[in-house]
C-alpha cells in the first residue's frame, strides 16, 4: 500500500508565532513606560509638555472623572494630585480655558514680561515722580501760605479792635499763624497762676481763639534758661508744661473750644527766639505762643 503524500510546510512564520511576538513586543513597550516614568527628568519632562502645548489627547472622553485622587489634566494626559506645583516646580505653567486645562512652557517671553514687571522706574521715570510731588508740595505751600496770610489779616484786626496789638506779637507761615503772649504779663516769676490784672486780655486771646476753634490749636510754653528747681516745679521744663496747661483751662472756660483739637506742649529753654546773655532776650524768651494751624494743615 502506497504511502499519503505529505503535505509541504507553509511558507512563513506559524499564526501563533505572529500573535506571541505582538504581546511580547506590548509587554516590552509597557515596561519600559514603566521605567521610564520611576525617573523624572525635569528637562525631558518640560520638553514633552511644551510640545503638547496644542495639542489634547486622551484614551478617557474629555472631562471624565479620574479614578484616583485628582482632576484629569488636559484631557487624560495626567492623573496625578497635585499636578500644578509639580509643574510650577520644573518651569511649566498651566493655563485654564472653560472647563479644560492646557499645559504650555514658559517661554522666553514669560521671562521677558515677568522682568518688565520686575524692573525699577527708569530715572526719567523717577525724575517724573520727583518732579510732580515737589510740584504738590509747592502747591500745597503757596495755598497753605495764602490761608495764613488772611488769617494773620484777620486777627491782626481783632487784636488791633480789642487795643492788644502792642503787647501781642502775631506772625505767620505756610502752616499756622503764631500769637507770642508776654510770659511776664501772664506770671510772676517762677509760678503758673495766671495773674489777675491779665484775665482780661486773656479773655480777649480766647474770643480770637474761638473764631478759629475748628483749627488745630496748639498751645506752647516757654523760658528762659535760667535753672528753676522749687518744691512744685523740678525744672524750666515743668514749669513751661504748667504755664501752658493753665492757658489751655483758662481759654476753655472762656469759650467753647474742640478739645480734640487742643494740643499743649512744655518747651523750656530748649527754643528761645533772642539770646539769653541779656535781660530783654530772656523776657521775649519767657513766653507763651498759640499756633493755629490753617484749614489745609488742620485737615492733614
Amino acid at each position: 500500500m502506497a504511502k499519503r503524500k505529505e503535505k509541504p510546510p507553509e511558507e512563513g512564520s506559524p499564526a501563533w508565532m505572529s500573535t506571541f511576538s505582538d504581546l511580547m513586543n506590548l509587554l516590552l513597550c509597557f515596561f519600559v513606560l514603566l521605567f521610564a516614568s520611576s525617573t523624572m527628568d525635569e528637562g525631558k519632562i518640560q520638553r514633552i509638555m511644551a510640545s503638547f502645548s496644542d495639542i489634547s489627547f486622551s484614551i478617557f472622553e474629555q472631562g471624565a472623572v479620574s479614578l484616583i485622587e485628582g482632576p484629569i489634566v488636559s484631557g487624560g494626559v495626567t492623573q496625578l494630585p497635585n499636578i500644578e506645583s509639580v509643574l510650577e516646580h520644573i518651569g511649566v505653567a498651566t493655563e485654564v480655558n472653560g472647563n479644560n486645562e492646557s499645559i504650555a512652557a514658559n517661554g522666553a517671553e514669560g521671562d521677558e514680561e515677568s522682568k518688565k514687571d520686575g524692573q525699577p522706574e527708569s530715572f526719567e521715570q523717577q525724575q517724573k515722580t520727583e518732579l510732580s510731588e515737589k510740584e504738590l508740595k509747592a502747591e500745597m505751600e503757596e495755598q497753605g501760605l495764602q490761608q495764613s496770610e488772611e488769617m494773620y489779616d484777620e486777627i491782626s484786626q481783632m487784636t488791633e479792635s480789642y487795643n492788644i496789638d502792642d503787647i501781642i506779637s502775631v506772625d505767620y507761615n505756610a502752616q499756622y499763624v503764631t500769637l507770642d503772649l508776654n510770659g511776664a504779663l501772664l506770671f510772676d516769676a517762677g509760678s503758673a497762676e495766671i495773674r489777675d490784672d491779665a484775665r482780661i486780655f486773656m479773655q480777649k486771646i480766647a474770643s480770637i481763639m474761638g473764631k478759629y476753634k475748628e483749627c488745630v490749636i496748639e498751645i506752647e510754653g516757654h523760658t528762659d534758661n535760667i535753672p528753676i528747681h522749687t518744691a512744685q516745679y523740678e525744672s524750666n521744663r515743668y514749669l513751661s508744661t504748667a504755664r501752658a496747661t493753665k492757658v489751655y483751662e483758662y481759654v476753655m472756660e472762656q469759650t467753647r473750644l474742640i478739645d480734640k483739637n487742643m494740643k499743649i506742649a512744655g518747651y523750656g529753654e530748649s527754643r528761645p527766639v533772642e539770646s539769653n546773655k541779656t535781660e530783654e532776650g530772656r523776657a521775649k524768651n519767657r513766653r507763651v505762643s498759640i499756633k493755629i494751624y490753617n484749614p489745609l494743615n488742620s485737615n492733614t
